[in-house]
């Protein structure tokens, strides 16, 4: 899969569920299986090494699947929004693994891969950075110790944090008799270290509003409203990715100010603009202004001005120059609950998985199901010492089927712009969020 070397960038919080429904009723209790009170599950795949994954810089050759759903969403969003690619991926993992026939040959030909071994690799290199992630911060808490035993820092000094995790669940209504087939219990097991639970139609929204508010730290309270319906849901497939870090280079607190924001629609409105001037990796052209922000662990935040198109080979143009970065505080989230995300995949050709009569997930459970909606909520939180934040994705299957002195280049985000939360390894890009501010 030729997925591309991304400019390393920040990683956020994100949580995926779908949702599938049976086509009939079913009033036989099924074996328990619901393992609420289970030990947490080893999370990453074993196939991925942390010695083996490479953070490659200043390319990006974003997956055109990515590019299809941020283009999509930035014609039909109204206002500011983000989105997670990442979360709606491993989402869609456990949807495919489940697919057979027509159904499966529709998804992969919206998904743009010739095969799900194509489309689970990407996850699993994904797997593979987490890992890596995860032993720099043991290995910066290491030397942390170390320094403040020998006296290299004071004793109250903050520790070192940054988190990026992922976790994901498959859930069965418990009036359903048929349990999930062998092989794909042993594909979500395998893949993405699925975790199984249950849930009836009075504690289903309950339930999953837990889940998904636990794995992303509480930044994703309510994935489903309390009226939610949930007579003929069947099947819940989740994921949950989050992640938080600091900046490599803080914004002073001192030069965060108030100031005038440009909004699309001509309109002004007041906004807190923190400031800071380092030498970062910078390009611009009559059309386009770009910025890319580095943050602890091999990830970073790009930040656009002007156009995007052509965007993955501008950013392989950028060089090392001082800039004057000022950008805005964000404390925003976005609720793609009408039917956005099933538009998309309709626009790229499914339209099998979404209908009762012809949908086929037999390779998942003997019980008729179809997708019959997909939500995603996305939070991001990012001031002067980082980023937080946040997705949830469900898809819901209902019954029914060198420098020289010089005067520094201005990156000033006061009109409206895009952003990009990305990282590599091991030639796989992986964007987790891309969102535009534009009022």
């Amino acid at each position: 899969m030729k997925i591309a070397h991304l400019q390393k960038i920040v990683g956020q919080i994100c949580a995926a569920a779908m949702t599938l429904s049976v086509l009939s009723a079913c009033a036989v209790t099924p074996p328990v299986q619901d393992p609420d009170s289970a030990k947490e599950p080893v999370l990453w795949a074993e196939q991925i090494s942390a010695e083996k994954t490479e953070i490659v810089s200043q390319t990006m050759n974003a997956d055109s699947f990515d590019e299809r759903l941020f283009e999509f969403l930035s014609r039909n969003a109204e206002g500011n929004y983000m989105a997670s690619p990442l979360s709606f991926r491993y989402a869609l993992g456990l949807l495919l693994a489940g697919a057979e026939g027509e159904t499966k040959a529709e998804l992969l030909n919206a998904l743009g891969v010739k095969s799900e071994e194509e489309w689970t690799a990407y996850c699993l290199d994904f797997n593979g950075f987490v890992e890596f992630f995860a032993a720099g911060l043991e290995r910066d808490i290491a030397d942390f110790e170390e320094a403040v035993e020998k006296g290299w820092m004071p004793a109250d000094a903050a520790e070192p944090f940054r988190a990026l995790r992922v976790a994901n669940s498959v859930w069965k209504a418990d009036r359903i008799p048929e349990d999930f087939k062998d092989a794909y219990r042993e594909s979500v097991e395998r893949n993405y270290a699925a975790e199984y639970r249950s849930f009836t139609p009075e504690n289903a929204v309950e339930k999953i509003n837990e889940w998904a508010d636990i794995k992303t730290e509480h930044m994703i309270q309510k994935l489903l409203p309390e009226d939610y319906p949930t007579d003929r849901l069947a099947v819940v497939l989740m994921n949950a990715l989050y992640f938080k870090d600091s900046w490599q280079n803080e914004f002073p607190g001192y030069r965060t100010e108030e100031d005038d924001f440009h909004a699309r629609g001509g309109q002004t409105v007041k906004k807190e603009f923190m400031t800071t001037q380092d030498y970062f990796s910078y390009y611009e052209d009559e059309d386009t202004k770009l910025v890319i922000l580095p943050m602890e662990g091999g990830v970073s935040m790009a930040f656009v001005l002007g156009s995007r198109e052509g965007i993955a080979g501008k950013i392989s143009k950028v060089g090392w120059e001082d800039v004057r970065v000022k950008i805005p505080k964000m404390d925003l989230e976005t609720d793609f609950s009408n039917g956005e995300f099933v538009d998309f995949l309709k626009a790229c050709g499914v339209s099998r998985a979404f209908d009762a009569e012809r949908a086929d997930f037999s390779a998942m459970i003997d019980h008729s199901v179809y997708v019959s909606d997909i939500i995603q909520k996305t939070r991001i939180k990012l001031d002067e010492e980082g980023v937080e934040a946040a997705a949830v994705t469900a898809v819901m299957e209902t019954e029914g089927a060198a420098f020289g002195p010089r005067e520094p280049k201005e990156f000033t985000a006061d009109e409206p712009f895009s952003f990009f939360i990305y990282t590599t390894c091991n030639d796989t890009t992986a964007i987790l969020f891309a969102g535009e501010i534009i009022e």
